[in-house]
């Protein structure tokens, strides 16, 4: 009979999972005009914790993961810019805790902050440059094999760039151009597209050529010239880079909003030869943000998209349905966003599956939605600790296999504990809890189980 099983650990035969998302949890409604977001760990306490880059008022801002649960803190703002477009984090002076990358548009500047005491207080302003003109994107990479974080930039104006982490401390090097063409450089990536053990560069622009990459010839930062992957004449940009067809390979995401549209570009050969357009929506209105990553725990990257108008939008999903790129429908997340101009995911809750953020510009708000992902596997296939059935409408039973259980408890989404039981009980009746999403926490003679339950 097949059963609904959580499990810490395991060995999968013929996994099948399905990925669901609760509903909006708020990390912050004062993000004024938040733009792109990223996940990190800031304080270093080990809980993943959530930059903003703001187009207004406090424009640079974290927010702390309290509890591991993702119950979040108030703002804590790191600087002031003028127009904030990017933030990204990285260990770029190598003492082991965050720092902050961030670029001001109408300033030009491209910026770092140090993380000073690896608890979240942050330097005043470090500039990397202040001549990018329309500084839009920065991200770290180690562009020269060093060892170390360098800074890559992309602008409206002055394309693409990198800057040379000199000694590992966060000093860097002058402007060194990777294509000063590229204009509206406004997405990058760094990733290992020809499989020669060094970082290329990919780039979306405007213009005929809208996403290309650049061959990092020597593993020293000296590139090449602009590769075609796409020249759909309209400008691109999000772009993401991945695995999406599991042959080893990085094949590039992007999305282009004046189409409406979500594709993947597959990288043919290893060597950055890519195909034709895989087009996995076409409908998505303004196509404002993308990600990838295994949303659904069955080994194969999926994406995330948002999309939307001013004052509407959705944050969306696509399964990756056999782990070579054919994706099926849209699935929506959620429609409570107002010009969603980013989307993420990271295991918020520490319960080992990818959790959704996303933030919207137009209502200041930064949200997370739960992974509620179910593994649907054969009880026999699995040589540890069951529980089933899940869903549930009251009872719950439990296959310790060898172990004994010492006590369990019940706790609700806010962590607050519902329900305990003493001794080695196999058996529990939930029927007269609400309806929702619950933890059981697991205690037994050779170590602690946390398994998700949904009342029906």
């Amino acid at each position: 009979m097949a059963k609904y099983i959580f499990i810490i650990t395991c060995a999968f035969l013929n996994l099948k999972s399905i990925a669901q998302f609760g509903p909006q949890r708020i990390i912050s409604t004062e993000a004024d005009g938040s733009r792109i977001i990223c996940a990190a760990d800031v304080d270093g306490d080990t809980k993943i914790d959530i930059l903003s880059a703001n187009k207004f008022g406090g424009n640079l801002t974290w927010y702390k993961n309290l509890d591991g649960l993702g119950n979040f803190g108030p703002q804590h703002i790191i600087a002031l810019l003028d127009d904030t477009i990017h933030v990204s984090a990285a260990d770029l002076d190598g003492d082991g805790d965050v720092d902050v990358l961030a670029v001001s548009y109408f300033n030009d500047l491209v910026v770092w902050y140090e993380n000073i005491n690896g608890l979240g207080e942050f330097s005043s302003q470090k500039i990397i440059s202040n001549s990018v003109n329309g500084a839009y994107r920065v991200i770290a990479a180690d562009i020269d094999g060093d060892g170390d974080m360098d800074v890559v930039s992309g602008s409206d104006n002055t394309g693409i760039a990198w800057y040379e982490n000199t000694d590992g401390n966060g000093n860097f090097g002058p402007s060194r151009v990777i294509n000063f063409a590229a204009a509206s450089s406004r997405s990058i990536a760094a990733a290992d597209i020809d499989n020669d053990g060094d970082l290329d560069v990919v780039g979306a622009t405007s213009g005929s050529v809208t996403v290309a990459w650049y061959e990092n010839l020597d593993g020293l930062g000296s590139f090449g010239p602009q590769q075609t992957i796409t020249t759909n004449g309209l400008s691109v940009e999000p772009i993401f880079t991945i695995d999406i067809d599991g042959d080893g390979d990085i094949d590039v995401i992007a999305a282009t909003g004046g189409a409406d549209k979500v594709a993947w570009y597959e990288n043919l050969d290893g060597l950055g030869n890519f195909g034709s357009e895989n087009i996995i929506i076409d409908n998505l209105l303004g196509a404002h943000s993308i990600y990838s990553t295994d949303l659904d725990n069955d080994g194969d990257n999926d994406i995330l998209a948002t999309g939307g108008g001013a004052f509407d939008g959705e944050v969306v999903w696509f399964e990756n349905l056999d782990g070579q790129g054919s994706f099926g429908a849209k699935k929506i997340i959620s429609t409570e966003v107002q010009f969603s101009r980013s989307v993420i995911a990271a295991d918020i809750d520490n319960d080992g599956d990818k959790d959704v953020i996303a933030s919207s510009q137009n209502d200041d708000k930064i949200a997370w939605y739960e992974n509620y992902t179910i593994l649907s596997v054969e009880e026999n296939q699995i040589n540890s600790l069951t529980v089933y059935p899940n869903p549930t409408k009251g009872l719950i039973y439990i296959n310790p296999k060898t172990k004994t259980i010492i006590n369990i408890g019940v706790f609700d989404l806010l962590g607050k504990k519902v329900l305990q039981l003493e001794g080695n009980i196999q058996r529990i009746d939930i029927s007269t809890l609400q309806s929702g999403m619950y933890f059981l926490k697991i205690v037994t003679e050779v170590g602690d189980f946390v398994h998700k339950i949904i009342k029906e």
